[in-house]
């Protein structure tokens, strides 16, 4: 074992500490462990436990290597396929960042949207809505429902103070689409189940803690092709993974051919 030193230095780093069987541990391998902070005694006792566990695991694995030859032959297969996937990974991840060209305009956006619509089939309704909510003991709420019918942008300013005081949640824009799955984080369930929303104008609702207003300015149902601004980031993305796929491929065919031209592969054809 260690003795505690607060330094251990040695001129060989290739000095064996312990051995199991054919298999050594160094001195530099357990370098690492420690720094110029560590005390001697910590430093004693943290490379001591080190020591004693790489001894007790190397020859725990010996023998499951010795009981295992076949299962172990299968495992250094896949440890090695997995380690090159690894490797290759990195490797792509390194030179898509270099050479991925993500700007798309906006007009290859709606080129794309337009001529793959019925890939953009809603499967859910969406909409463009204002909401607040507001206690139920409010007595005057209903100046919401007033606001909201008459029109949120002529009476913004009132409806921004009022609900900034009196509503536990609210947003008056209603630029954004949302989906049902963004309605069940806000709104109580039954106050848009079975197409309660499918209506340009407000809608009410309230429970025994709360009182809900909604404004729905526009609405798409499931089946109907979405507007284009509802999927314009996904479509930004399938642009860019196409591009991402045909620079990975163009890249590793040139590999390819460029290690065939330069002799660094062949194929070896046995003789008959």
């Amino acid at each position: 074992m260690v003795s505690g030193c607060k330094k251990n230095t040695v001129e060989n780093d290739r000095e064996p500490l312990a051995r199991v069987y054919d298999k050594y541990l160094y001195t530099l391998e357990v370098e690492g462990l420690i720094n110029e902070n560590t005390s001697a005694e910590d430093s004693a006792r943290i490379i001591n436990e080190y020591i004693d566990n790489w001894v007790r695991q190397n020859l725990i694995l010996k023998v499951a290597e010795d009981n295992l030859q076949a299962t172990v032959a299968e495992i250094n297969k896949q440890a090695l396929a997995y380690k090159e996937s690894l490797i290759i990974y990195a490797y792509e991840k390194q030179w898509l960042a270099e050479n991925l060209d993500t700007i798309v305009a906006e007009d290859s956006l709606k080129i794309y949207f337009e001529q793959n619509a019925k890939d953009f089939t809603l499967k859910g309704d969406i909409y463009k809505l204002a909401y607040a909510v507001t206690p139920a003991t409010n007595k005057s709420a209903d100046s919401i429902q007033f606001w909201f019918s008459r029109g949120i942008e002529k009476y913004r300013y009132d409806l921004e103070r009022y609900c900034a005081s009196n509503c536990n949640l609210f947003s008056l824009n209603s630029n954004i689409w949302l989906n049902e799955d963004d309605l069940f984080k806000l709104l109580p369930y039954n106050m848009y189940a079975d197409g309660k929303f499918r209506t340009k104008g407000p809608v009410y609702y309230s429970d025994s803690e709360e009182k809900y207003f909604v404004k729905v300015e526009d609405y798409y149902i499931t089946g109907n092709t979405a507007p284009f601004e509802y999927y314009r980031e996904g479509v930004k993305d399938i642009i860019i993974n196409k591009r991402k796929m045909e620079l990975i491929n163009n890249t590793y065919q040139q590999i390819y051919l460029e290690g065939i031209k330069r002799n660094n592969a062949e194929f070896i054809k046995k003789e008959e």
